[in-house]
């Protein structure tokens, strides 16, 4: 076979190739704003302090230093479905990153036939009685179609699935952050319950006391019977109380038992009371320009923006001639020792080439509303980013309510015990009736319990801002559960500059 058609049919291919250009706009990442939510700094020398432009730690969840608490996080992490479901779509966004790049290569297949047919004269354009031939006929040989992308539509596509696959990359980063969050605050609400139910239990025992003491005055003719009977009433109202915390306790564990995929029945759950947590006393806060490379909703939104940007390119080249090389050879004989002989090849090469000329407004449309759709995604985007600010304001905000909150729950709660002691002993004295002391006692009761809601407030807030800022993902010790995430995507940085919604060549 002669080889110098196809020498020039590469050289021409390898000439439209280095004349192709790119239409469309170049994605630019949008600039985040300067100032955000410095405004919303918790005073200086509470409890907490924060660091403006501090780094996060992936084992956020450390600092409470619980070791019971980083035992529930871990097995999360190990045995999630949400986690695992993640990973897997990642990994099925990839595999549909590789074929939609496929598209920008060489289409090589091969094929074969073997038939048996009559001819007559038409097929030379002549009467039909002029030939007359049946016989068996063989064919064997590769084929090759190949778009040399002229005007970038191929390119755009890719560009727009590898946004895709990113932004299902920081799905997985967001389902992860999630999933560190929500085991550490159910663990607090759980830790929470428990010790609500060890107060109301403390109450019972004072109340069955106090009743007791009741029945004997009674008895003794230094209180009358209502006297006894709203000593009851108290008792059993209070421990009415004790079922719908632990029924709370059970709910809470079995969300601890979910969140770490296994069944009530499998689930062991790590002794866990306020106790063993610490209040972490120094906080990150991570710039606004930071925020928005950390928060994996944010990276979701900018991919998306560019998968968008990238689509109008595609609508654009739609509308422009489509240039195709294609090119066939093979082995065709009437018998089978004639195949793989030079006389037996046939081949053929050519160049095709397709312009839209008329399509009813069609593609002009489909342009029109990429554009719109980039809008769409562009307002999304910011929506995203203003949503992320006031989460980190909201969240700096509750840590100095809550200790404004928390110092005030501790001074009613001292002075609801003195109370309480105090009407203790003067009833004792005869000085206080029954109905003094069951006040005192409903006042401490709710003290002390407001208290315990006040003191677990100021973990979840804290567990709340780091999840504000992003949870940490990138330096996470459990990166191996993300190590797949970057693989076949292109860094942002990389990526086109020039304004959406104009056209130009790359």
């Amino acid at each position: 076979m002669n080889s110098t058609p196809l020498i020039r049919t590469w050289a021409l291919l390898g000439g439209a190739a280095l004349a192709g250009c790119t239409v469309g706009p170049g994605f630019v990442k949008p600039q985040a704003p300067a100032s955000a939510y410095s405004r919303s700094m918790p005073a200086a020398g509470g409890a907490q302090s924060v660091t403006y432009g501090a780094a996060v730690a992936g084992d956020w969840y450390r600092l409470f230093r619980s070791a019971a608490l980083d035992q529930l996080v871990q097995q999360a992490l190990a045995n999630n479905p949400d986690l695992q479901g993640a990973r897997h779509g990642l990994a099925a966004a990839q595999d549909e990153l590789r074929a939609v790049s496929g598209a920008a290569l060489p289409q090589i297949d091969a094929a074969g036939q073997i038939g048996r047919g009559h001819i007559n004269g038409s097929e030379l354009y002549a009467p039909v009685k002029s030939l007359s031939a049946t016989g068996n006929r063989y064919g064997i040989g590769p084929s090759l179609a190949y778009d040399l992308d002229l005007f970038g539509g191929l390119r755009r596509s890719i560009e727009s699935q590898q946004a895709q696959t990113a932004a299902v990359r920081d799905q997985l980063r967001d389902t992860y952050v999630t999933l560190v969050d929500q085991v550490v605050v159910t663990a607090f609400d759980y830790a929470a319950v428990r010790a609500q139910i060890q107060v109301t239990r403390s109450l019972v025992s004072k109340l069955e006391a106090q009743y007791d003491l009741t029945v004997q005055l009674e008895k003794a003719g230094k209180v009358i019977h209502s006297d006894t009977l709203q000593a009851e009433t108290q008792l059993e109202n209070v421990r009415a109380t004790l079922p719908g915390l632990e029924q709370q306790r059970d709910i809470y564990r079995d969300a601890l038992a979910r969140l770490s995929g296994q069944t009530p029945d499998e689930f062991r759950m790590p002794a866990l009371t306020l106790a063993d947590f610490t209040l972490p006393g120094q906080l990150p806060v991570s710039l606004p320009s930071a925020l928005v490379e950390q928060r994996p909703d944010v990276l979701a939104a900018e991919e998306s923006l560019h998968a968008a940007s990238a689509e109008i390119g595609v609508a654009e080249a739609a509308r422009l001639p489509q240039l195709t090389l294609s090119a066939q050879y093979a082995q065709q004989a009437t018998k089978l020792d004639e195949l793989f002989t030079q006389p037996g090849g046939v081949w053929s090469v050519g160049f095709g080439l397709a312009a839209p000329l008329f399509h009813g407004g069609t593609l002009a449309a489909r342009a029109d509303e990429a554009r719109q759709r980039y809008a769409q995604a562009l307002s999304a985007y910011q929506g995203t980013v203003i949503t992320a600010f006031v989460d980190v304001a909201d969240a700096l905000q509750a840590l100095q309510h809550d200790a404004d909150s928390y110092a005030a729950h501790n001074r009613a709660l001292a002075a609801a015990r003195a109370n309480q002691e105090l009407a203790a002993a003067e009833y004792r004295a005869g000085k206080y009736t029954e109905l003094e002391v069951l006040t005192a006692e409903q006042q401490y009761q709710s003290a002390a319990l407001t208290q315990v809601q006040a003191d677990v407030q100021r973990f979840t807030d804290t567990a709340v801002l780091f999840r504000a800022l992003g949870g940490g993902w990138w330096s996470a010790p459990d990166r191996a559960l993300l190590s797949a995430a970057d693989a076949g995507i292109p860094s942002t940085d990389d990526r086109h500059n020039s304004t959406p919604g104009s056209s130009g060549h790359e």
